[in-house]
């Protein structure tokens, strides 16, 4: 029993670890530590199923159908390298969430403290900004360029674990370290401005304190807590007036709709929808790289498939809930998590906080804690710990491959930027080897070899300009929806005097981007351009 209680507590300690390293960088966009994060999940549930006998829960299949679905389209996508790295941070997601079940309830509210100390320090930032330059915090977002991708993320992250707070106030021990630091978070999700994080906030708290109505104290407090979403709104109103979002998101739902369209049952890629967004968008508006719809998003990027496998999940953690409440044991416990979960949709709705890796991971640790995988310690082990340990090392060298790829192509972005350009080939080709996959690395390589050519012009030069062109058509085979690379196609052929590929490009990138009025002006000035002697 011993032995059985210090595993779980590695298992919580691992589960800890990953969630404070997941808050790094943008909240964990960086792609090694996506893939530490990833290896270290893996490890942890390979050692969890070679020991113990588990029940089966009904999330299991639909998230292996889900996988299954997203493979699939990755083998189909464009632009594969960014289909393939979400795929990863999907199974590390799930596997922290399966890691969860696990462990006894006791853990369980153990480990979803960690998330309240993350939702406090990020809260102090919020305020430590908003203290020391009001007029730039109001005013710009650059702050958070080195936290998360903009504020409506972190508001995304701080609504999901907020409910939490409401089981440590429950069992009243440290009951008053918990309350205050709930308000201290409440009020940094109204600094993040976003409305419906606000708007969310406030009824998950009305709520909490329903639960205290028969307190008079509570009563005031529920008084002056609608005095105060009055305020609120009128603050956030007045703060962010305009509602031109509204019609954006509209378009973007109509473009992921498009890209649905064109591929029904397994959608375009997780991931994805970014990298399509210019050649299916209807109509002129502000890029995006999710559809801020999570309904809209898997829609585009796994198909109908994809979604329905994703609702699947969902409906099974509703059932459970259900079911827990029915039950009256730890009932509690069940309603809070169903809060988190359902304002987190709610927001998703509107925004696409979800699809940030910490945030998903974040997302099936706290829904998959109401279910339990029933661990039974097996009396043999089903596998040979040296099998398991060359198996994960056979993956790890899969998978560090295209890091040490992303090594290399920034040693050869700094290169080219200082103007060593044949520094910067030698890296951007170590980059290919390593990832050959990813079109980025092509398109980088080719840049750095028309450089040489610029620098030599000549008979000398044209041999890397022959390069330049092969490996941005290269480029091309990987990512065939891309304007941007054809643009540059053309703009190489019209250095090298051929017009007419010149032309040929620049018609082609402005069909994959017919509203890009830059395009269209680069066309004219080519055909208006004379001709090559």
């Amino acid at each position: 029993m011993t032995e059985t209680k210090n595993n779980f507590f590695i298992t919580s300690f691992i589960l800890a670890v990953v969630m404070i390293v997941s808050i790094v960088s943008k909240f964990s966009l960086v792609y090694s530590i996506q893939i530490a994060i990833f290896l270290i999940l893996l490890s942890s549930t390979f050692f969890l199923l070679n020991n113990y006998k588990i029940k089966i829960n009904s999330f299991v299949i639909p998230s292996a159908i889900l996988l299954i679905v997203c493979c699939i389209s990755y083998s189909f996508a464009d632009f594969q390298a960014n289909a393939r790295d979400y795929i990863f941070v999907l199974i590390s997601a799930l596997l922290a969430g399966l890691n969860i079940t696990f462990l006894p309830v006791d853990m369980k509210k153990k480990v979803l403290a960690v998330p309240l100390f993350i939702a406090l320090w990020l809260s102090m930032i919020l305020f430590s900004r908003f203290v020391s330059d009001p007029h730039s915090f109001l005013s710009v977002d650059e702050f958070y360029d080195a936290v998360a991708l903009n504020i409506n993320v972190i508001a995304g992250f701080l609504v999901l674990v907020y409910p939490l707070f409401f089981i440590f106030i429950k069992e009243k021990k440290n009951q008053n370290v918990f309350t205050a630091m709930m308000i201290f978070v409440l009020f940094a999700i109204v600094l993040t401005r976003s409305r419906i994080a606000i708007g969310v906030a406030f009824c998950l708290t009305f709520v909490f304190l329903l639960e205290y109505r028969k307190n008079i104290f509570v009563k005031i407090l529920i008084g002056l807590f609608v005095l105060f979403l009055l305020a609120s709104l009128g603050y956030i109103s007045f703060l962010k007036s305009d509602f031109h979002s509204i019609s954006e998101r509209i378009i973007w739902w109509k473009t992921a709709y498009m890209i649905f369209k064109q591929n029904i049952f397994f959608g375009c890629g997780l991931g994805n929808y970014a990298v399509l967004f210019q050649n299916f968008r209807p109509e002129l508006v502000l890029n995006t790289l999710f559809a801020h719809n999570i309904i809209m998003q898997f829609l585009s990027d796994t198909g109908i498939l994809g979604l329905l496998s994703f609702v699947a999940i969902i409906v099974s953690f509703y059932v459970k809930v259900i079911d827990g409440i029915i039950a009256e044991k730890d009932n509690y416990f069940y309603v809070v998590i169903a809060l988190s979960i359902t304002a987190f949709l709610i927001i998703n709705l509107v925004d696409y906080s979800f699809f940030v890796p910490a945030n998903m991971m974040m997302f099936f640790i706290i829904m998959w804690s109401v279910f339990d995988a029933e661990p039974e310690k097996r009396k043999k082990s089903t596998a040979n710990v040296y099998i398991l340990t060359v198996l994960l090392l056979y993956i790890a060298a899969v998978t560090i491959k295209p890091v040490i790829g992303h090594i290399h192509y920034k040693k050869g972005i700094e290169y080219y930027v200082q103007d060593q350009y044949r520094l910067s080939v030698e890296e951007f080709e170590q980059a290919v080897k390593y990832d050959d996959k990813n079109p980025e690395y092509y398109t980088q390589l080719a840049k750095s070899y028309f450089a040489l050519y610029d620098r030599l012009r000549g008979e000398k030069g044209q041999k890397y300009a022959e390069k330049s062109v092969e490996y941005n058509k290269k480029a091309l085979e990987l990512y065939k929806s891309s304007s941007q690379i054809r643009s540059y196609l053309s703009s190489i052929y019209w250095n090298l005097g051929d017009k007419e590929n010149a032309v040929k490009y620049i018609e082609e990138a402005i069909v994959h981007d017919k509203f890009n009025p830059n395009l269209k002006e680069y066309l004219r000035q080519i055909k208006n351009s004379p001709e090559p002697k």
